[in-house]
C-alpha cells in the first residue's frame, strides 16, 4: 500500500471529509489505524471493512480520526456535565434515562473511544472481547480512559464492528451482491441510518476510493509504526491524564 497515494488522495484527489486540509493529529490517528489493520486484520479481511470502520469512525469522532470522549470534553466529569445540560434542555430526546451518571464503581460511562462506548457494560464487554479474541487484558472494565488509548481503540473499533459487539449485527450481515451496504452498516453502531446512513456511505465511499488508489486492496503492506498493545506503564500514563484533567475540572467548580 502506497501510504502517501492514501493521503493525497484524501486531502487532494477528493478532499470532502478533509475539506481545511489534515492536520498532524488527524494524520498520526489514521496511521495507527493503518498499523492496527495491517498487523492484525488485512490478511483476513477486505479494504471494504477498514472503509466501512473509518467511515464511522469519521462520524463519532467529529473528524478528528482519533479517540475522544463524548462531548468532546477533557474528561469524563465534564463529559457527563456537558451532557446532562442537553438532556435537562430536550437535546437527548432519544436517551431514555442518563447513561452518564457515575455507576457503581464510582465512574461515569460516558461515550469514548474511536466508536463511542457508552454504559459500563460495553466498557466490560470489550475487555472480555479482546481477551477471547487475542488473548490479552488491557484493563478497559478497572480504567474505562484506556479506550483512548489508540491501539486498544482502533481494536475496538475494528473488532467490534467485525463480530457485532455494540449491536446485534455486523459488517458481514449487510454484504451483499453489489459490495458493502455502508448506509445500512450505520446500524452496527447506532440505530440511525436512517437519519445519517447517506453521511456514512459517502464517507466509507471516499476512504475505499483512498485505500484502493492506494493498492491497500492488492497488498496492504505491513504496519509502518509500533502498535503494541498498551504497556503498564502506558496504561499508568493515560490515568495519570485522566486524573490531572480530572483536577482542573473540581477547580473550575
Amino acid at each position: 500500500m502506497n501510504r502517501q497515494a492514501f493521503f493525497t488522495y484524501l486531502t487532494e484527489t477528493d478532499p470532502r471529509l478533509f475539506a481545511g486540509g489534515m492536520t498532524a493529529a488527524q494524520r498520526a490517528g489514521l496511521e495507527v489505524k493503518l498499523d492496527v489493520w495491517a498487523r492484525w486484520y488485512a490478511a483476513d479481511h477486505p479494504v471494504t471493512y477498514l472503509a466501512a470502520a473509518l467511515g464511522q469512525i469519521h462520524r463519532e469522532t467529529g473528524g478528528r480520526m482519533e479517540p475522544v470522549l463524548e462531548a468532546f470534553a477533557p474528561d469524563r466529569a465534564t463529559s457527563a456535565e456537558r451532557l446532562q445540560k442537553a438532556f435537562d434542555a430536550g437535546r437527548l430526546s432519544w436517551v431514555k434515562s442518563p447513561y452518564w451518571l457515575t455507576d457503581e464503581t464510582g465512574r461515569h460511562p460516558v461515550g469514548g473511544g474511536d466508536i463511542q462506548l457508552t454504559h459500563r457494560r460495553n466498557y466490560v464487554n470489550a475487555e472480555e472481547k479482546l481477551r477471547q479474541r487475542f488473548g490479552v487484558s488491557v484493563g478497559l472494565a478497572e480504567d474505562y480512559d484506556l479506550i483512548l488509548d489508540p491501539v486498544v481503540s482502533a481494536h475496538v473499533a475494528f473488532s467490534g464492528m467485525i463480530e457485532g459487539w455494540f449491536r446485534p449485527c455486523k459488517l458481514g450481515d449487510f454484504c451483499t451482491a453489489d459490495g458493502l451496504d455502508y448506509a445500512a452498516a450505520r446500524d452496527i453502531v447506532n440505530g440511525d441510518a436512517g437519519l445519517i446512513g447517506a453521511e456514512i456511505a459517502r464517507n466509507c465511499q471516499i476512504f475505499e476510493a483512498a485505500l484502493k488508489t492506494a493498492g491497500a486492496d492488492i497488498d496492504f503492506g505491513p504496519p509502518q509504526g509500533p502498535v503494541d498493545w498498551p504497556s503498564p506503564e502506558r496504561r499508568t500514563h493515560f490515568t495519570r491524564i485522566a486524573l490531572y484533567f480530572q483536577r482542573l475540572a473540581g477547580g473550575r467548580g
